[in-house]
């Protein structure tokens, strides 16, 4: 997996920490590095040959720094690299710019992440999205090595595994909704380092057009296009749990529930049903169960019914987290072969969580729901 802070510590792909074009008479760019004590922090801007530097400013005992007024005298609105040693982070400012940043540095080389940017809505709307996405991108190296360590059990690798899957779905969404809040600012730009410019190219595309004007004549904006151009065709890609699609009519399947008692998908029919595939171990999932809660307390009486397939392997455990998290609707299932079961074929299941809703007649009209989008399609049902 290409880490989505690759761009930030390469020369034709930079990231931004951002600044509008804000009149004031102070210093363009200042603050408060915890981490910078006594160390130069240098200025650079982007060019055919790299990062060239054209200012340096001193900070103190405490880290405190205060660039000259006249540092970005003449500069347009572009991508502008600050050093400390070998950690950096970067800015889009101007001639006017006045920016303020605090926080701290790493204590290894890299870009930094820990930081607070004010002065403008562009610089702490982006300072909020490097902080989330770092968070995310964390948590992903750490169950990427749960995945491949031979001392865990087979379910806690899966369970790794899963939640490994679902945090790269978590940074993904997180940049395209970044991407279409800000379309029209350079945080938008920005995001689309962090999508695949295959699969979203029609999303990167809308926000390196609606910044034309504003970025356009910026390297940033500049070798995103080209990066853009090269994606000429589309990768047709298989979504993850992308064998059932709407408009299907839904397999049937009959599996024992905990008592032994075997349930069949087929004897609800006449309701609107959610077939929900989850398992005890599956963290993402434990954390959507109160969603589908939620929404079977508020519909169970319009006709709704939740109909869950779980991948785990006992039933001690399968029960347990059935009553822990309060699925009281009757109707689970499993063969209890985890990842072996017959539902991953019959269903095409990759990854769970995952929710497929189908309606009075057994036909699926939605996949792939999360969070409030069950209520939401429940309403247009009943």
């Amino acid at each position: 997996m290409r880490s989505p802070y690759s761009f930030l510590l390469s020369v034709a792909l930079p990231c931004f920490i951002l600044a509008s074009c804000n009149v004031g008479g102070g210093s363009p760019l200042s603050g408060k590095l915890q981490g910078a004590e006594e160390a130069s922090i240098t200025l650079a801007s982007l060019g055919p040959s790299g990062y060239t530097p054209f200012d340096t400013a001193q900070a103190d005992a405490k880290g405190r720094f205060t660039f000259d007024p006249g540092a970005f005298a003449g500069l347009a609105l572009d991508v502008y690299q600050v050093k400390v040693g070998e950690r950096m982070f970067y800015i889009i400012a101007d001639s006017l710019s006045t920016i303020e940043v605090n926080g701290t540095l790493p204590d290894i080389k890299g870009l930094a992440t820990d930081l607070d940017m004010t002065g403008d809505a562009w610089s702490s709307n982006f300072a909020g999205f490097i902080r989330e996405t770092a968070t995310i991108n964390d948590s992903l190296q750490v169950w990427k090595l749960r995945t491949a360590d031979r001392n865990l059990t087979d379910d806690e690798r899966n369970a790794a595994k899963t939640e490994f899957s679902a945090g790269r779905d978590l940074l993904m969404e997180t940049a395209r909704r970044t991407v279409r809040e800000h379309k029209n600012d350079p945080v938008g730009l920005m995001a689309i380092e962090y999508l695949d410019l295959s699969a979203d190219r029609a999303l990167a595309q809308q926000a390196l057009d609606s910044t034309r004007t504003l970025m356009g004549h910026s390297a940033a904006h500049k070798n995103l296009s080209r990066r853009l151009a090269k994606q000429q065709k589309p990768r047709t890609q298989q979504r993850r749990n992308g064998l059932i699609q709407t408009g299907m009519a839904m397999p049937d399947i009959a599996l024992n529930d905990p008592t032994g008692k075997e349930r069949a998908l087929s004897d609800l029919r006449g309701k609107v049903v959610l077939v929900d595939f989850w398992a005890s171990w599956c963290g993402p999932c434990r954390r959507e169960n109160p969603n589908v809660v939620r929404a079977y307390n508020e519909y169970k009486d319009r006709g709704f019914e939740v109909f869950s397939v779980s991948l785990d392997k006992t039933t001690d455990k399968w029960q347990r987290a059935i009553e822990q998290d309060g699925l009281i609707w009757p109707n689970h299932i499993s063969d209890l072969k985890g990842w072996n079961s017959i539902v991953t074929d019959i269903y095409g299941i990759s990854s769970i969580p995952h929710a497929i809703l189908i309606d009075q007649q057994g036909t699926v009209v939605a996949t792939h729901l999360r969070g409030s989008q069950l209520e939401s399609a429940l309403e247009k049902l009943l």
